[in-house]
């Protein structure tokens, strides 16, 4: 599953980069950030918002559990200071989940092949 591209010779983020960047609306953004799922957002001397690489990270797993139809409350403890365990414990976590979802994706596959394989016999 391919999502957005995070720029290596960048550190902060506008708004209307993170738009570019991630094809979100900034009504998105404002969305994923009053539901916690950014982390900490920097603002500058004019109080614009400062996305950081770790800002963009997190709307990368924001992307991804909204293709896969996951819960994104699921995302909204997570911090970026977590210990390298924590965040691999919640990447297994999600992976299980992604697993779980495979499962019965692919049983819905196999009843529906069944049911037209059925109506096939009926022609």
């Amino acid at each position: 599953m391919n999502t957005f591209i995070i720029p290596d010779d960048q550190k902060n983020f506008s708004t209307k980069d993170v738009q570019t960047i991630t094809g979100m609306t900034k009504d998105a953004l404002r969305y994923y950030e009053r539901l916690n799922l950014l982390g900490p957002i920097a603002r500058n001397a004019n109080n614009y918002r400062q996305y950081s690489k770790q800002n963009l990270e997190r709307l990368q797993m924001v992307q991804i559990f909204r293709r896969l139809g996951l819960d994104l409350a699921r995302l909204a403890n997570t911090d970026v200071h977590d210990s390298p365990q924590k965040k691999i414990a919640e990447l297994q976590d999600y992976q299980q989940t992604v697993s779980q979802e495979i499962t019965r994706l692919t049983d819905m596959q196999n009843f529906l092949a069944q049911k037209i394989a059925y109506f096939q016999t009926l022609e």
